[in-house]
């Protein structure tokens, strides 16, 4: 399994997926239902039910997947994603957990989900997180 981006010099990060929002390349947009058996994935296993597919490969990816995938597509890490305060706090603490939503805009033929229509690409994913922050411990730690 991706796990890009969760780690920095001084962080560890840990991510819990609470929630999704999302808007299709579709003209009902974000009022497009999601089929009944992609609800009860997600709701069964957050982390790692496999509902998005990648239109090139055909490959499916679940929630922790395209999160790790947004990161390397953004060469980006957590660090970068969560409040400034928030790792300040863990640094001084050691630890900590902050909300985060994740934006991820999608190009049409990117990835799609099974909706109520059938196949259907994402043009925007709002991936609602709670992200636990491990202050490393190195030779300079506290």
């Amino acid at each position: 399994m991706m796990r890009a981006g969760r780690e920095t010099e001084q962080f560890s990060f840990d991510v819990q997926h609470i929630g999704l929002d999302m808007d299709f390349h579709h003209p009902k947009g974000r009022n497009l239902r999601l089929d009944d058996k992609v609800v009860e994935q997600f709701e069964t296993d957050r982390e790692h039910a496999e509902i998005f597919i990648q239109n090139a490969s055909g490959d499916s990816f679940s929630t922790e997947e395209l999160l790790s995938w947004f990161l390397l597509q953004t060469q980006t890490t957590l660090a970068q994603h969560v409040p400034q305060k928030a790792l300040k706090d863990a640094l001084e603490t050691g630890s900590g957990h902050v909300f985060v939503t994740f934006p991820i805009r999608f190009e049409a033929n990117t990835f799609h989900m099974i909706t109520e229509e059938g196949p259907q690409d994402i043009s925007a994913l709002k991936v609602m997180s709670k992200v636990t922050i491990q202050r490393r411990e190195t030779e300079d730690s506290p």
